[in-house]
């Protein structure tokens, strides 16, 4: 019995798609990525384009890369391991190649469940020994900038510092401005 052309096709072994998925499972038994994550490392290991195309289709249908479940756990763990503020898990996600519309619902579903603020005077709490000692506006200019510079909007970061400065100080908070 002979096959027809078509069906004789069913059977072939595409090599470089098959590189291509041996690449991309070893990737990601490691840890999740992203789509563009695992494109861009498949376009180093210079896979074929049409290759890269129908292994990150097959990845993404079976569940195995899905940026906004990447983008969730990312954030989740940040937030315990590395407190940020929005702009700093925005800027992240977005590095990683996650596309904006999706950084910008999954920062706003978990965001919406945090104390942002409470999350900035922890941050400040677990290094308040860098600021005893220090004048209230050199330690409230230092709190500030490690808040701008971990990604916290500047009115959670003038606060949260206020709020730090109070406790460090002994001050009750009704002095301060």
């Amino acid at each position: 019995m002979k096959l027809h052309p078509e069906s004789a096709r069913l059977f072939q072994v595409d090599e470089a798609v098959e590189k291509a998925k041996h690449i991309a499972m070893r990737l990601l038994s490691g840890r999740a990525y992203t789509r563009r994550e695992i494109q861009d490392r498949l376009v180093r290991r210079e896979c074929a384009d049409g290759a890269i195309e129908e292994t990150l289709s097959a990845l993404v249908r079976l569940g195995l890369i899905d940026d906004r479940a990447f983008a969730h756990r990312f954030v989740a763990e940040r937030l315990r391991l590395k407190p940020s503020g929005r702009l700093a898990l925005a800027r992240d996600l977005k590095r990683r190649g996650v596309p904006e519309a999706v950084v910008s619902e999954v920062l706003d579903e978990v965001l919406s469940e945090v104390d942002v603020e409470a999350v900035a005077i922890e941050v400040l709490r677990r290094r308040e020994g860098r600021y005893r000692g220090l004048s209230r506006d050199k330690a409230l200019a230092r709190m500030c900038g490690l808040l701008g510079r971990r990604g916290f909007d500047a009115s959670v970061a003038r606060q949260a510092a206020r709020v730090v400065w109070d406790e460090i100080s002994g001050d009750d908070g009704r002095d301060s401005g």
